[in-house]
């Protein structure tokens, strides 16, 4: 029943008040909304037995049948997360309210309505039902993927069972079918590529394997050789087959063949590995699982579908009828202490849950390092370096960090406070730019953060929106910097990232980081000031798409004025991004705040004729930490009140 974007939602308003049910319909027709009506409950219930409706408008008070008796019938069938149903009723009793909601209302509005926040909670159920069908598709396409292997592996069985002897007779028939004998097999080995077979030809350069990769074609070497790209599902670049032929001279049957090859030795070669690596560890983790439950230790089970966590007592979900995934060897109490609830999101090296403290009473986060990166020597320091980075900050607008450690099968984990709102690349994606004074409250509070960290010796090195969250405070928002994982110690020379890594997000690097020159303060205030940028425009400054060409444009480009894309914020904010966005680091602010303070300043005395962002970050929206999972906001009303 979820809409989708080749068709208008269907919205079913049910009320007895002919002029009620005309008014609305008018009205949610008029923002795009296709409308049908139903005058009582037993006609509500004939409608939705006959077609489809993304989400129903529901009086209570009705003769006949009650809008918590048709709500009622309703859930026998239709579940909160599929069908939305906001209750509009006349009764605004709390307890009226609580049986809505215990019947399975998503929302409760009151009458007489006010027909600019009906609207924006309507799409907020639709957006929220849209996501969850998102999500299920993804689950889906999961399966699929684990069907299409399998069929793949009985396709590939021979290759699979003997790579050489396969091989073998792969470039024999390359050698019938061209009419050669110069065909070379390399694969990718530690960074050099390795020869399969025997062969006269020269190996191609990296540089040419990787444009074959990329374009996922057949490529010259040179004026008499050819090479056909070895690359997996994902993307990997396994290596590649060379045929000592012009690529001028291949028709496109000798073409389909050397590819096809390709392609099939790429996917027995990554099958092989994969079932190795699944062995391995699958061995690994039941002996590992073995110990533990003997021990005594309960131990982690998630659902897959929710994302709540139970000890390994339990087989199912008990609010899906999921069967539980027991693939992490952890314990459900991290050192019998912070018991896991659900998980909150996964990043790049590290899932992160919510948790309870037994022991204080309060609800926190726990990011611990994915499995697979407990060998990673880099990785374990990136990790243990954004504890250490956020310990020695003490700022409001810094995430809290309440406790770390190491448990015996080598989970290392960070305990931190929860955070509830909106993270600011999903915020500029769902609301546009914001007005200039929201920025400015903004900048004051990033720019204290920033400063704080700085006089702490710490560099971020990886500000972008999403690295900045916003929560909800008493008369406005509050944002918080989060994820130090890239962040670098200026107390001492740093031996983890060396000069010539570059490290961070590109489009919002400055040129000395992408030039892999030492970096001070000065790079953490050119990302702040493309942050910025976006953030008054509600487009990216960077618009290239290309790493290459990302690197050259922030390198060897200029940055635009940003009154050319908002006239109305004159030179003087101009020539104050101009100078936190200069190339050379020595002409750039040397302090967050020396740059912030005054831009602020500006910006509250700008017109503007945007809406701009909300005005507060839902205190009720779902869970968020550490720079991962979903958020969500309220009324998108604003208020007229000075600092927001």
């Amino acid at each position: 029943m979820s809409a989708t974007p080749s068709r208008a939602p269907v919205i079913l308003v049910v009320d007895d008040n002919e002029m009620n049910r005309e008014v609305l319909g008018r009205r949610l027709a008029a923002k795009g909304y296709e409308i049908v009506t139903a005058q009582d409950g037993f006609e509500a219930l004939d409608r939705l037995k006959a077609r489809r409706f993304d989400l129903m408008i529901l009086d209570v008070m009705m003769p006949g049948m009650t809008g918590f008796e048709v709500l009622s019938e309703v859930r026998k069938t239709l579940p909160v997360s599929e069908f939305p149903v906001i209750m509009a009723t006349a009764r605004d009793e709390s307890s009226d309210i609580v049986e809505a909601l215990s019947l399975g209302a998503n929302d409760y509005v009151t009458k007489p309505l006010d027909f600019g926040v009906l609207l924006a909670r309507l799409k907020t159920h639709l957006s929220l039902k849209r996501a969850l069908a998102d999500l299920q598709e993804a689950h889906d396409k999961l399966r699929n993927a684990q069907r299409r292997i399998a069929m793949l592996e009985e396709r590939s069985g021979e290759a699979l069972r003997d790579i050489p002897g396969w091989l073998e007779a792969a470039v024999a028939s390359v050698v019938d079918a061209l009419h050669t004998n110069r065909v070379g097999v390399f694969v990718v080995d530690g960074g050099h590529l390795v020869p399969l077979v025997e062969t006269t030809v020269a190996e191609p350069s990296l540089s040419i394997l990787w444009r074959a990769a990329t374009s996922r074609k057949p490529e010259p070497v040179d004026e008499a050789n050819s090479v056909f790209p070895i690359v997996g599902m994902t993307g990997e670049l396994m290596g590649g087959i060379v045929v000592g032929l012009s690529l001028e001279i291949l028709d496109e049957t000798e073409k389909r063949l050397c590819g096809s090859i390709a392609h099939q030795l790429a996917g027995a070669i990554e099958l092989r590995r994969m079932r190795e690596a699944l062995d391995a560890e699958r061995t690994k983790r039941e002996a590992s699982r073995r110990q533990l439950i003997e021990r005594g230790v309960d131990l982690l089970v998630l659902c897959g579908k929710c994302g709540r966590c139970f000890d390994h007592h339990q087989a199912f979900c008990p609010d899906d009828g999921e069967r539980l995934d027991s693939r992490w060897i952890l314990p459900y109490r991290i050192l019998g202490r912070y018991r896991l609830v659900r998980v909150l999101g996964e990043g790049g090296m590290a899932t992160v849950f919510e948790a309870n403290d037994e022991k204080l009473l309060r609800d926190v986060a726990i990011k611990i390092l994915k499995p697979e990166y407990f060998g990673e020597e880099g990785i374990r320091h990136r990790f243990e370096q954004e504890a250490q980075a956020l310990g020695q900050i003490d700022h409001p607008g810094v995430l809290r960090v309440y406790d770390t450690g190491a448990l015996e099968d080598g989970f290392i984990f960070l305990v931190t406070e929860m955070l509830r709102g909106q993270d600011l690349e999903i915020l500029i994606r769902s609301y546009g730019p914001a007005r200039p004074d929201q920025a400015a409250r903004l900048l004051r509070q990033i720019g204290s953060a920033l400063s704080a960290a700085h006089r702490a010796k710490v560099l971020h090195r990886d500000i972008k929106p999403g690295n900045i969250f916003l929560v909800a405070g008493p008369d406005g928002f509050i944002a918080k910097v989060l994820d130090f994982g890239l962040a670098k110690s200026l107390r001492a020379d740093d031996t983890f990232t060396k000069t010539g890594l570059i490290v961070g997000t590109p489009a919002y690097m400055s040129p000395e980081q992408i030039q892999g020159r030492n970096l001070d303060a000065r790079s953490d205030v050119y990302s702040l000031a493309v942050v910025i940028w976006e953030v008054l425009t509600g487009i990216r400054l960077v618009r290239s798409a290309e790493l290459f060409d990302i690197f050259t444009e922030i390198v060897r480009g200029s940055s635009p004025r940003i009154s050319s894309q908002i006239p109305t914020l004159g030179d003087a904010v101009d020539r104050l991004f101009d100078w936190a966005l200069a190339r050379d680091p020595s002409l750039r602010p040397t302090d967050p705040e020396e740059w912030t303070a005054p831009l602020a300043d500006a910006l509250e005395t700008c017109p503007t004729s945007v809406s701009g962002w909300p005005w507060d970050v839902s205190k009720d929206s779902p869970n968020r930490a550490l720079g991962l999972g979903p958020i969500t906001l309220t009324d998108t009303q604003v208020p007229k009140k000075p600092g927001i």
